[in-house]
């Protein structure tokens, strides 16, 4: 092998490496979507009818009416064949196909598109902590049902499917609904028609996923947070409520929105119409229409009489500006404008 050879195959590889881990963001322009960088160049082109966010190296794109896979480079490696696709989380991912028999059914996926091992389901989540949740229709009783179960990365059921609701395995945990109500399993938890275990019983109307060591729970009209004890450590007292980001929770009390810790203390007050979660250590609020963002001391850090806001990842949100879209930093400068 020559050195010429060797040193073009090292840049290139070292090209796909790079843009294997750099963040891509969907762009549009001219009706159309694609990718750019995070300094506002597109480096996928703006060729799609719809894209979805990349994870694990491939992101799902939409040509007509079908959905396939795109690396970082743009190729095409999973035929355009689904009616729907989500990202990949621990190589693998849920696509859904039509069929005639029974209408919409979802499957799971590798990296390569070849099928995961098992059955068909009517619904799934995303594999998270090794587990992925299933809804499967219980065709065994005289009034259709659907229930929900857990599958590992090989196909196989984990966790039967006798749940009424269940989310992503989350910490450790994972909030399901059972007769009714919401409480908490583990993977060593045991679920059947005949045994059921659980490690925080289910007892709350709803109930999200551990964040940060804490869950938001609510047993009548207000909300609350157990610890993974099941401990209730913020009192049940908000009429909305989000899960823990960065250390803070986004809360509501009447009509207006502020932030606490994880001491239940409302560090940021509740003066904004509407929040969203903290992210990279800003969070969007609005007042009267217009939006901005602010640090975790509730100090504004982007005021710009923003008309619509997205969460920042990867250095850049998709906001409003007037009648335009665009992507800032986190400095307030426009980086990419869509078209």
């Amino acid at each position: 092998m020559t050195r010429q050879v060797l040193t073009g195959l090292i840049i290139n590889l070292l090209f796909s490496a790079s843009l294997l881990n750099a963040q891509l963001f969907p762009a549009k322009q001219g009706g159309k979507w694609g990718y750019i960088n995070s300094s506002g160049q597109i480096v996928v082109p703006t060729k799609f009818d719809e894209v979805k966010k990349f994870s694990e190296g491939r992101a799902a794109v939409k040509i007509k009416d079908e959905w396939g896979y795109i690396d970082t480079t743009g190729n095409l490696i999973i035929q355009a064949r689904f009616t729907n696709a989500e990202p990949f989380s621990n190589g693998i991912a849920a696509v859904q196909s039509k069929n005639f028999v029974v209408g919409i059914e979802t499957k799971f996926i590798r990296l390569n598109g070849d099928t995961l091992v098992g059955e068909t389901f009517t619904d799934a989540g995303t594999f998270s902590e090794g587990l992925a949740w299933i809804k499967i229709a219980d065709r065994s009783k005289v009034l259709l049902r659907q229930r929900f179960g857990f599958i590992d990365s090989t196909g196989k059921i984990v966790i039967q499917p006798v749940l009424e609701k269940a989310s992503d395995f989350s910490e450790g945990f994972a909030a399901v609904q059972f007769n009714g109500k919401f409480g908490f399993i583990r993977r060593t938890d045991t679920l059947s028609d005949s045994v059921q275990t659980f490690t925080i019983a289910p007892k709350y109307r709803f109930a999200s996923q551990f964040s940060e060591g804490l869950a938001r729970v609510r047993t009548e009209a207000l909300w609350g947070y157990i610890d993974q004890s099941g401990k209730l450590v913020i009192a049940e007292q908000f009429d909305a409520a989000s899960d823990f980001r960065e250390g803070l929770a986004r809360v509501r009390k009447g009509e207006k929105f502020g932030f606490i810790d994880k001491s239940g203390n409302m560090v940021i007050p509740t003066v904004f119409d509407a929040a969203g979660d903290f992210s990279e250590g800003l969070a969007w609020v609005s007042k009267g229409g217009k939006y901005a963002f602010i640090d975790r001391t509730g100090k504004v850090a982007i005021d710009m009489g923003l008309t619509g806001v997205g969460n920042f990842q990867g250095g850049l949100a998709l906001v409003g500006i007037g009648d335009k879209q665009v992507y800032i930093d986190k400095a307030g400068k426009v980086i990419f404008e869509f078209n």
